[in-house]
């Protein structure tokens, strides 16, 4: 029997019935998460024929390179102006990127424009590129990062499922080849992390395992890896005393944040072995604010800045 996984929607009704408080912020956001996960699907055929991911290289990624590293997105206009196309109207809802509209507009729905140059940068993580290109879209940095939460979010995506296999585990699980804090598909900080439900196979009773696995979930591309719980995805940090715990005392579900003593930077945790059905996991990251704002008070840092925590 499968596990039920949960849709962004499903996600976000859970959390609002749990946590009342959290339903304005929840519903704010919540058309631009749902339209987010529709656009994968709906940009993956133009994305397939402009871009090709390379073959997984064993000795890439031991040395820590990601698939996208160094690829040319040239070719992306198309699909990006698409996802800015059904995204834009959604995103300048809001206060803070409404004052940017036209020059969102600009940038990804015109022809001829630097759209695929922004995602490059944004990828190579190369900070003065993107803020040169911020500035001459004429776009505040910060703004447009969180634009790209959504538009390039939703063609990367599309992008990273060409790496990921029909069934069984992604090879960069494989051997635990993969041992970087970041995503082994674009390179980013994860947003949130899971552990594992516990293991049973239906067809012999003696095959069981605790579960527990820990995974980092790539809040750009989605992809998720395997990493080892007693190690810090920032600093590299790894040791019994090395990773600490925050949650509630009562009623936390399965939430919580695991924070590093060393650098103070934090991800978000769900514990699945203490939740019946799976949740979307970046409806989960939103959903887990509450303890945002705890790890703010006690000087911590989240992984991976969030767009519901950039203003």
């Amino acid at each position: 029997m499968g596990e039920t996984c949960l849709t962004v929607s499903e996600t976000l009704a859970d959390i609002a019935a749990r946590r009342p408080v959290l339903k304005p912020v929840l519903e704010a956001f919540r058309p631009l998460l749902e339209t987010r996960a529709a656009l994968r699907a709906e940009v993956e055929e133009a994305v397939a024929a402009a871009v090709t991911l390379p073959a997984f290289s064993a000795e890439r990624a031991a040395q820590g390179v990601p698939l996208m590293a160094g690829l040319s997105l040239r070719g992306l206009a198309a699909p990006l102006r698409t996802a800015a196309e059904r995204v834009l109207p959604l995103l300048c809802a809001l206060e803070a990127p409404a004052r940017y509209k036209d020059a969102l507009e600009a940038l990804f729905v015109k022809e001829g424009t630097a759209s695929e140059q922004v995602v490059e940068a944004l990828i190579a993580g190369n900070e003065p590129d993107f803020r040169r290109l911020a500035e001459e879209a004429d776009i505040q940095p910060e703004v447009l990062a969180f634009a790209l939460d959504f538009i390039a979010a939703s063609v990367l995506r599309a992008l990273a499922l060409q790496a990921q296999p029909a069934e069984g585990e992604a090879p960069w699980n494989g051997a635990a080849v993969w041992t970087q804090g970041y995503c082994p598909v674009c390179g980013s900080l994860p947003v949130i992390a899971t552990l594992d439900k516990r293991v049973f196979d239906e067809k012999n009773a003696f095959l069981a395992g605790g579960g527990g696995k820990k995974r980092l979930h790539c809040g750009l591309c989605a992809t998720s890896w395997a990493f080892r719980r007693s190690t810090c995805p920032s600093c590299g940090k790894q040791g019994n005393e090395v990773m600490e715990i925050l949650r509630e005392s009562e009623g936390a579900n399965g939430e919580r944040l695991d924070w590093c003593v060393h650098c103070k930077t934090y991800c978000p945790t769900v514990d699945l072995r203490e939740r019946e059905a799976v949740p979307d996991m970046d409806a989960m990251a939103l959903g887990m604010l509450h303890l945002d704002m705890v790890a703010s008070r006690k000087d911590l840092q989240p992984l991976r800045p969030s767009f519901w925590n950039m203003f």
